[in-house]
């Protein structure tokens, strides 16, 4: 047996509107969203692992000169680490910083269109460069636009749902189930 009965079927709509007071801080948000994703990947240049210090390194040498005194290999070579990184504050450590630049730099050379493009995307990080604000400017203006035509689209439906009353707001019944 099937459901459903006699007299055809119903269709309720529902309207959804942003108050007005919203509209300006959702714009400025969704600009601001925009402009900070065009700062691109920012990488930590500093070090992620600390030297060892001359007394540990000393004490690894030792070590592996003690074995050599048994007989037994110096697993080290009496190379210990390869050489640190000093960085502010005379900090000693390593950084895979330069690898990143080093698969940069690679990535550039093998496939400039694709270097381009990942990289156009996004502000120059030495100047902040001109090319996001005319971006920017270019979006805000195709979302004024948008935002507008929206505005007449919803006012010509609201003049139809009411028999040609008012705008946007009116007691034409905006946001009721019709």
């Amino acid at each position: 047996m099937s459901g459903g009965g006699k007299g055809g079927s119903q269709t309720q709509t529902t309207q959804m509107q942003i108050p007005a007071y919203l509209e300006g801080p959702i714009k400025r948000n969704i600009a601001r969203a925009e402009d900070i994703s065009r700062i691109g990947f920012t990488p930590y240049m500093g070090p992620e692992v600390a030297a060892l210090t001359p007394m540990q390194q000393a004490s690894m040498e030792s070590t592996g000169l003690a074995a050599e005194a048994f007989g037994l290999p110096n697993a080290l070579g009496n190379q210990v680490a390869p050489q640190p990184q000093t960085f502010a504050g005379g900090v000693q450590g390593y950084s895979s910083f330069p690898i990143y630049e080093q698969a940069l730099q690679e990535l550039q050379s093998r496939a400039p269109g694709q270097y381009e493009a990942i990289m156009g995307q996004f502000i120059d990080p030495s100047t902040g460069g001109q090319a996001a604000q005319y971006r920017r400017a270019q979006e805000m203006e195709q979302l004024r636009q948008e935002m507008e035509a929206l505005r007449a689209s919803r006012s010509r439906q609201d003049r139809r749902d009411t028999g040609g009353g008012g705008g946007l707001g009116g007691d034409g019944g905006a946001g009721s189930a019709r």
